[in-house]
């Protein structure tokens, strides 16, 4: 949305969205390739070309045709302020950009970014329908206001009777207003990202505020505004990473983070948010004990602090199906999954606990039986290893070293 609103606010500035292709790369600069494909050329020809500092009575520059090769741009100001300018025909061709066109991209890659279905309505005027969010039972008409609105909270009670549904999910610029309970109005201002997220779950608390209230023991519940990423330090340590946050879990461990990392993948490459992402509880290699080996992945979860999730939040990450069909998921947003580039050199750590810190093996019977549940360990990480490849996480490298 970073780039979308950067663009608008530049248009917003110009009185006609119309001038040659100097006028829109000085106005837009290297954005100007995000819509080159949706300015069209007049027929017309410029009279006048931008100048390099404009401000005087006669600026910008006037167009001279001395013959159909002998073109240039002189300054009008006396005396000149600028330099003449030879120019060729192409320089003067007007191209204006296709507002509805651009604007109907837009909601394109932002309806497709956030699940949305396609709305088929015309709102009017500056505002945009990006689509209908069906999520926790209500299907919500979402729309964005691209300028500010005159009595805006009679313009959108007018839009959620037009549009109809459970609700109404409003995108402005640093919205100045509220409605109560009863309207069932959401109003949000626009995320300031580059991925296209509008972070719609905001919309979804304020429409259903008890709702995370009952998500950590709600078996179905996901928790829409938590982001997860997976990266590794090679040969040292393993990274989980919530809303940015580095978490204290799973650095050493490379069963429990293969674990996770398995769930994660399953999770990701299902892009359906409420039904999908459930496995076996058997993938996980956990068959011998699978309630035990479930319970360490969320002892991992709860034993560490996260300054936005409690205990019972943590642990509630990871989900069993209510279906008892002994399946399990990751209760996330697929789309906020992240997983970094550094997993192309994974490897494995958990024999650096049979290690003294020069490198040698640790010769003592404690270590032995450590060493023997290690090798164990490191057969089942590699089986996961190959599970999550097959999931589609091909740059976890085949035979990690370690």
């Amino acid at each position: 949305m970073r780039e979308f609103r950067r663009l608008w606010r530049a248009l917003e500035s110009a009185a006609v969205p119309a001038g040659v292709e100097a006028e829109w790369r000085e106005r837009l600069g290297p954005d100007l390739e995000r819509i080159r494909s949706f300015l069209k050329p007049e027929q017309r020809l410029a009279e006048a070309f931008p100048c390099p500092s404009p401000g005087g009575d006669h600026c910008p520059r006037r167009v001279v045709v001395h013959a159909p090769d002998d073109i240039v741009a002189v300054c009008g100001n006396s005396p000149a302020e600028c330099p003449p300018l030879r120019l060729q025909r192409r320089d003067l061709v007007v191209y204006h950009l296709d507002v509805p066109a651009w604007l109907g991209d837009v909601a394109a890659a932002l309806r497709k970014r956030n699940i949305l279905e396609q709305l088929d309505a015309a709102a009017g005027g500056a505002i945009l329908p990006l689509g209908t969010l069906s999520r926790r039972g209500m299907r919500l008409p979402v729309v964005l206001m691209l300028q500010p609105v005159a009595a805006l909270n009679e313009v959108c009670l007018g839009l959620r009777q037009k549009l109809g549904g459970d609700g109404l999910v409003v995108l402005l610029d640093q919205p100045a207003t509220s409605f109560p309970a009863s309207a069932r109005v959401a109003v949000l201002d626009i995320p300031d990202n580059a991925s296209g997220d509008l972070e719609l779950w905001r919309a979804l608390d304020i429409l259903d505020p008890r709702y995370r209230e009952r998500r950590p023991t709600d078996p179905k519940a996901i928790f829409d505004e938590v982001t997860l990423e997976f990266s590794t330090v090679p040969g040292q340590r393993h990274l989980v990473r919530i809303n940015g946050h580095e978490f204290g879990g799973f650095q050493k461990s490379d069963l429990k983070f293969l674990r996770l990392l398995y769930l994660a993948t399953v999770r990701a490459f299902d892009k359906d948010v409420e039904e999908g992402g459930w496995t076996k509880m058997v993938k996980l290699q956990v068959a011998d004990d699978k309630a035990k080996g479930l319970e360490k992945l969320r002892e991992e979860l709860r034993k560490h602090d996260h300054p936005q999730l409690n205990e019972a939040e943590r642990a509630a990450l990871v989900k069993t199906s209510p279906d008892r069909n002994s399946t399990v998921r990751l209760a996330l947003d697929p789309h906020h999954i992240v997983f970094d580039a550094s997993l192309a050199d994974f490897r494995f750590v958990g024999e650096q606990q049979t290690t003294t810190k020069s490198g040698e093996r640790r010769r003592t019977p404690g270590a032995a039986v450590l060493e023997k549940n290690l090798a164990h360990s490191r057969a089942v990480s590699k089986k996961l290893v190959d599970g999550i490849r097959k999931l589609g996480l091909t740059q976890l490298p085949t035979a990690p070293r370690g």
